[in-house]
């Protein structure tokens, strides 16, 4: 028999059909729920007077994602505790079937900057000379504003 006859094409015809079946099956879109919200690592703060501008920093969202759900400051006598809670608002890519799949097999690996929100607060009296503390008890850098931002963050840099 002639492997290259009537039955052979049929055979080809089946699975291509098949293939392609599968291939649209796949294709179905998987729904994603919205991310929670999460703590904002903040990595300075920007002060002029009773005004304190926190600078959160998110890992893995961009910038025009992020948004601020919350921000608070607890004042002591020597100290100020600040908190930040951000959400990422961007609608999330709905992943395929043979994406979801993929990434199971191969988990993607991510490198990236990140994003970073501008987050005001003001105080019931001017910072002064007390220090500002993250909720983890780290002590956050302090800049005074002076001018325009990048003339300030220069100036922080020192």
């Amino acid at each position: 028999m002639n492997p290259l006859g009537p039955s052979f094409l049929w055979r080809m015809c089946c699975l291509l059909v098949l293939a392609v079946a599968i291939s649209m099956a796949a294709s179905l879109r998987e729904s994603r729920p919205a991310e929670p919200p999460f703590n904002g690592w903040i990595d300075t703060v920007e002060v002029e007077g009773r005004a304190l501008i926190l600078q959160a920093v998110s890992g893995m969202h961009s910038t025009e994602c992020l948004k601020a759900d919350a921000a608070e400051a607890v004042e002591f006598e020597t100290s100020v505790r600040v908190r930040v809670v951000l959400r990422d608002v961007c609608p999330r890519h709905e992943r395929t079937l043979l994406e979801k799949w993929r990434d199971e097999l191969w988990p993607p690996a991510y490198i990236g900057t990140g994003g970073i929100v501008s987050v005001p607060i003001t105080l019931d009296r001017p910072l002064g000379r007390r220090k500002v503390f993250d909720e983890d008890g780290r002590e956050i850098r302090v800049c005074p504003i002076t001018g325009s931002r990048l003339k300030t963050m220069q100036q922080c840099l020192k």
